[in-house]
């Protein structure tokens, strides 16, 4: 066994700890990054198949223990694992997109739902943006109407009629 096989499993740049038996596991007491593996002889270098991936903030480990609860019932007979990726001194924003890009490339069965643990600061940054456009297209749909009820002053000059004239039109 060469000395990368023992430092964990890597996904994308991240180097997650081995995966160690979710009976025996015990959570880590800062933010990371975790997911919930599953042995599968099919993966490759390390046989360990992604169901899920999440994230905890500090000492919040109880999202990640009913997590696991939830896969142990649904895949009855399957050994569960677990690796985390320490992020200490994280924001959650920074957590969760780096778990958005974990789920994107690795299409884990038991994706997070679209949605979920979305940043109040986020909501509250789209929300004043669809605000300033709403203002932008009132602001321009009032002065459509305003130049539709105000013409311009603008005297109209006489137009030629089009097509042929009779001879005593011509003379004049």
């Amino acid at each position: 066994m060469n000395a990368e096989h023992k430092l964990g499993i890597r996904f994308n740049d991240c180097v997650f700890s081995e995966p160690a038996p979710l009976a025996q596991w015990s959570p880590p007491r800062c933010a990371c990054l975790y997911t919930i593996l599953v042995a599968d002889p099919n993966w490759a270098p390390k046989p360990y198949q992604p169901l899920y991936f999440g994230e905890f903030g500090n000492n919040a480990a109880g999202q990640l223990l009913e997590k696991a609860r939830e896969f142990a019932a649904s895949l009855p007979g399957k050994d569960l694992f677990v690796a985390v990726l320490p992020i200490p001194f994280s924001t959650t924003a920074q957590r969760w997109m780096l778990r958005n890009e974990l789920v994107w490339a690795y299409n884990p069965p038991y994706p997070t739902p679209v949605g979920e643990n979305v940043p109040a600061t986020e909501l509250a940054r789209k929300l004043e943006e669809l605000e300033r456009r709403h203002q932008e297209e009132t602001a321009q749909l009032r002065l459509m109407l305003f130049a539709n009820a105000h013409p311009r002053s603008e005297p109209l000059r006489p137009r030629r009629r089009f097509g042929f004239y009779p001879a005593s039109e011509n003379a004049a």
